[in-house]
């Protein structure tokens, strides 16, 4: 296997996992806001949008780019997460 070829699988597992992480971080979201955070709804529904887009472009954009966006708004995930918990 080339170098080339290696990395691009490594970043291919990475994105993988980092992806599932952000798609499990979401669903935890979701439920703390069914629950009854509703104050914090408006920035959800702000967050929402680019956290899809970002786990769209996930899965067939293997880029340093797009594992940059996926840690990014996992970040972001995760500081709203610790605001409405």
């Amino acid at each position: 296997m080339s170098e080339a070829h290696h990395h691009k699988h490594d970043l291919k597992s990475e994105l993988e996992r980092s992806a599932a992480a952000l798609r499990t971080l979401r669903d935890e979201i979701r439920v703390q806001l069914h629950l009854g955070k509703l104050d914090a709804r408006g920035e959800w529904e702000r967050l929402a949008p680019r956290l899809e887009q970002t786990l769209e472009r996930a899965k067939s954009d293997l880029s340093e780019a797009t594992r940059e966006a996926v840690a990014e708004v996992t970040e972001a995930a995760r500081r709203f997460r610790r605001r409405v918990l």
